[in-house]
């Protein structure tokens, strides 16, 4: 059964949270109250193996109240996200069920299927609304329409623009990637800095983020419905073209874009040296820090991404779940820590912890909240935009040799090395073939 008015009031008392109480403890009281009363797990542990990031370490030590209301005990255990794939690969093949909780990536999601128990029942029981997630975070932790984890760390796409500069030029933040181009344009004569820092070298797929919003803008896609490859398409093309003509055509970007990663973006902006940036939203913490940027707060702007006319706009997105392990010998005891740990006031109260600095919302209610965008200057709005028309990447356990496929392309068009066309339908063939056997 789930607490009470009054077990809760008991138990918020216990915890010193009755009366006036803190944002914090609000938060905490707030995630307890949909958890069993009685304590039926007293006494067991549940061992969480997670990546290293500040947000989970936000959740562990907000784990003590939920021990004193459960008697339930929480571990984690920390991993490099370079090594990540590999610890939670040994967790499956091992079958040990030395963690009851994972934290695993959406690439990685397909081919650890048979380490998570799906979660479907347990969302029931516990009353958890699925529909409070943007529905592209649920699906990238679901397989075959089993739900193997919940949201729990999410990141999406924005266009990071020179606010000064804009002004200082009446200058809107642009809607369509053709009036990035045009922009572009005008400050690179008026101020000589690149228009736009965009990545077009291959590093592990990250040449292909930003130009799956190409794609989705010019009615395209990465796959059909079958599974098969879809970018070679005749939109396929087009989008593809339309993303290197921003480096070799028009010549927006800096000219060693060709080679760039997501950071030597990145560092290209906060270096002073472009415009725009298109890149996830924790960046925006590294553009206005004074210790690595030139830049300020009142420098920086953000907006959905652009897209094409009449297209909608969309935000590539990275998501992490949550998951119980397939051998776990705690689950019920996993699943109420996964339900205190997803509760929205909880994601609210990191967000809005002076001490924390994560801007993660995976959550409706909190990427709308006024407090939540006071603090990150309206952030989560354009994020909340951007996911109402979103797509999402379909990942299978094949995804690691087909994003090499298409990132080798990329590369190639890029560099000219080879033409759009017969870089994007050799990828094609390689794909279709991968999918094939798979």
């Amino acid at each position: 059964m789930s607490i009470n008015r009054r077990d809760f009031a008991i138990g918020a008392s216990a915890l010193g949270l009755a009366g006036a109480l803190p944002r914090q403890a609000q938060a905490q009281a707030a995630a307890l109250a949909n958890l069993r009363s009685g304590k039926p797990f007293a006494g067991q542990e549940i061992k969480i193996l997670c990546v290293v990031a500040t947000q989970f370490r936000a959740h562990e030590a907000r784990a003590a109240a939920f021990t004193e209301a459960t008697g339930i005990t929480v571990k984690y255990t920390y991993v490099p996200f370079a090594n990540m794939r590999e610890a939670l690969t040994a967790e499956m093949v091992g079958g040990t069920g030395g963690f009851d909780i994972v934290v695993v990536m959406d690439q990685w999601v397909p081919s650890l299927v048979n380490l998570m128990d799906p979660m479907d029942a347990r969302i029931t029981a516990k009353k958890i609304d699925t529909a409070r997630y943007p529905k592209a975070f649920l699906d990238l932790g679901a397989v075959e329409g089993k739900q193997l984890g919940l949201p729990t760390r999410s990141h999406v796409q924005l266009l990071f623009y020179r606010k000064d500069l804009f002004a200082k030029h009446n200058l809107a933040a642009p809607k369509t990637w053709d009036e990035v181009v045009s922009i572009s344009k005008v400050l690179q004569d008026k101020e000589q800095i690149s228009g736009i820092a965009l990545p077009y070298g291959k590093s592990n797929g990250q040449n292909l983020m930003v130009w799956y919003n190409f794609l989705w803008g010019r009615g395209a896609d990465v796959f059909d419905a079958k599974g098969m490859p879809l970018f070679a398409s005749e939109a396929g093309l087009r989008a593809t073209q339309d993303y290197i003509d921003m480096l070799r055509t028009h010549k927006v970007t800096p000219a060693a874009a060709v080679s760039f990663n997501e950071q030597d973006a990145v560092n290209s902006m906060r270096g002073g040296n472009s415009a725009m940036v298109a890149v996830w939203w924790w960046v925006r913490g590294g553009l206005i820090d004074p210790k690595v940027s030139k830049l300020t707060e009142e420098q920086v702007g953000f907006t959905p991404l652009p897209s094409f006319a009449g297209g909608p706009r969309s935000t590539y997105i990275n998501n992490w779940i949550y998951g119980i392990t397939r051998n776990s010998k705690a689950k019920d005891a996993a699943m109420e820590f996964v339900t205190f740990v997803t509760e929205p006031s909880l994601e609210r109260d990191i967000l809005l912890d002076p001490k924390e600095s994560d801007v993660i919302a995976t959550q409706w209610s909190n990427l709308r909240d006024p407090e939540v965008n006071k603090r990150f200057g309206g952030m989560h709005t354009f994020a909340a935009e951007a996911l109402q028309n979103t797509k999402v990447v379909p990942y299978t356990a094949d995804w690691p040799q087909m994003m090499e496929a298409m990132e080798t392309a990329m590369s190639e068009a890029a560099s000219g090395t080879r033409s759009v066309s017969d870089a994007f339908k050799a990828a094609e063939a390689t794909v279709r073939r991968i999918a094939r056997r798979g």
